[in-house]
């Protein structure tokens, strides 16, 4: 698969995961995409290598939150 495709999904997924987190959790749009967007999760759906791109955005916020876990525990 190009890059361009790679890109894209994980760019969709990184938006649905956006929306998601601020529903769930009563935030802001903002404040969720600052919140993943300077997560190490979010590293790994853009390393394509990592194949997390080719999961859903509910898998990668699962990822996240497991990442974060390790990160305060």
């Amino acid at each position: 698969m190009s890059f361009e495709k790679m890109n894209i999904c994980a760019d969709m997924i990184l938006t649905n995961a956006i929306e998601d987190m601020a529903e769930e959790e009563n935030i802001s749009i903002e404040e969720s995409r600052n919140r993943l967007l300077s997560s190490n999760a979010c590293k790994c759906l853009y390393n394509f290598d990592s194949g997390l791109w080719k999961e859903g955005s509910d898998y990668f916020l699962d990822y996240y939150r497991r990442s974060q876990q390790k990160v305060s525990g």
